[in-house]
């Protein structure tokens, strides 16, 4: 149902040596138990020849069939994606493209500047084939010493080990306890905010939410959210984008027409900030699915644009107990109220029931001016990360009403109904 797009670049990792030295078996390996411990990986081949599609028992095909998410095949001319392919692109440019991977193991790149573990074979060679101070390993069945780590040939778990404990457990430990220079940087005028300081930033790092909807609404609330440094975004929307879009929904332009929202969403939200890890759901958000979203992540923000999914949210939200932040757009008008369940009144206590689309005006028939939508969801991000840091005086029950015209802003109080079918067992 779902992809995923992690919210840093990975690490690249690069295996080189000699013809028959046995790295694609090595990297089989590596792949089969790097996947056992949860990680997701992405393979480079470095080939001299003539590019062209793998065939059976090709180096990229064994790739694909250890395990890896993603493969790549370089050649002279470039590099093209097997599994992907887009044309022909550099090393550098094809690493956002496994911005969904943990780690990217490099078969028999010879240049650059990512760490390199050797494989020399005595039968081969007792000389490495890249310089000494580029290794990070040496796997051989040779006495070798060159300051390094030295594994056997058939010590793949020795690898794995050292790929994990060298690239992968220090990021997600570092992640969880303090800030990078570039985060101190980048998150800099949030944590001058009163009450928020580095540990509200890492709070929102660690955080997580569910974004439903990816239009008019869902932009400038990822876009906030995303840029606050919100640690995990999921993104769910089973539409494409229509040239009607473009004139509100800012995440996407012209390029995009055609493409899924949240695939569109994704790719400039991790522009913004990489810091990002953007979950991406081409699905609708439905009955079926609901639970299993809403329970995995901290809070819900409502993006849509018909009262059927936000009844499904609504109840989604109050069976896990997840706060849910509404948001309402038409013509010159919005609305916007947050809901914690149990603690004020949820969307069934307003309106009880759905009136069915005839009755309700949409977008299509009156319009909606583009500012408008950016306002009403800008105020849903800034609840969001309220809620998230613990500050500040939450929308509950409280109906927060603008009309664009006047210009006017209004508070409605709005009580919890005791008897509504959703909330009032609470």
């Amino acid at each position: 149902m779902k992809s995923r797009q992690n919210k840093i670049l990975p690490p690249v990792v690069s295996l080189v040596g000699c013809s028959n030295s046995g790295k694609t078996t090595l990297l089989e390996k590596l792949i089969q138990i790097l996947n056992d411990r949860g990680y997701r990986v992405g393979t480079v081949k470095h080939h001299r020849g003539t590019f062209e599609f793998d065939l059976s028992g090709k180096d990229t095909w064994r790739h694909a069939r250890a395990g890896a998410e993603m493969v790549a095949m370089s050649t002279p001319d470039g590099l093209g994606l097997v599994k992907k392919l887009t044309g022909e692109l550099s090393l550098e440019q094809i690493i956002p493209f496994m911005s969904g991977m943990d780690i990217v193991i490099v078969e028999g790149f010879k240049t650059g500047s990512q760490p390199k573990i050797e494989l020399v074979r005595g039968a081969i060679s007792q000389q490495p084939v890249c310089p000494q101070e580029e290794l990070l390993a040496l796997v051989s069945d040779l006495p070798l010493d060159y300051g390094v780590p030295l594994f056997d040939l058939n010590n793949s778990t020795g690898v794995a080990d050292l790929i994990e404990q060298r690239f992968l457990l220090p990021a997600e430990q570092g992640a969880r306890q303090t800030l990078s220079v570039e985060q101190k940087k980048r998150y800099h005028r949030n944590i001058q905010l009163a009450g928020v300081g580095e540990a509200g930033q890492l709070r929102l790092l660690q955080s997580s939410v569910l974004v439903v909807g990816t239009g008019g609404l869902g932009s400038p609330v990822a876009y906030y959210l995303g840029a606050a440094g919100i640690g995990r975004l999921g993104l769910i929307d089973a539409d494409t984008v229509d040239y009607s879009n473009l004139q509100r929904q800012i995440l996407h332009s012209t390029p995009d027409i055609g493409r899924f929202k949240v695939e569109s969403a994704s790719e400039k939200l991790l522009t913004l900030n990489p810091d990002l890890e953007v979950i991406t759901y081409p699905d609708r958000f439905n009955q079926e699915n609901a639970g299993e979203l809403v329970r995995t992540y901290d809070i819900v923000v409502d993006a849509t644009d018909n009262l059927a999914t936000r009844f499904i949210i609504n109840q989604a939200c109050v069976a896990e107990g997840k706060p849910f932040i509404y948001g309402g757009v038409l013509s010159m008008v919005g609305q916007c109220m947050t809901i914690l369940p149990g603690k004020g009144p949820c969307f069934r206590c307003i309106f009880r029931e759905d009136p069915g689309d005839k009755a309700i005006k949409t977008t299509l028939d009156v319009g909606i001016l583009g500012s408008v939508a950016g306002i009403i969801g800008t105020i849903e991000a800034t609840e969001a990360v309220k809620y998230l840091l613990g500050q500040g005086d939450l929308l509950v029950g409280r109906m927060l009403t603008m009309d664009a015209l006047g210009m006017n802003f209004m508070e409605v109080e709005v009580k919890r109904d005791v008897t509504c079918p959703e909330c009032g067992h609470l």
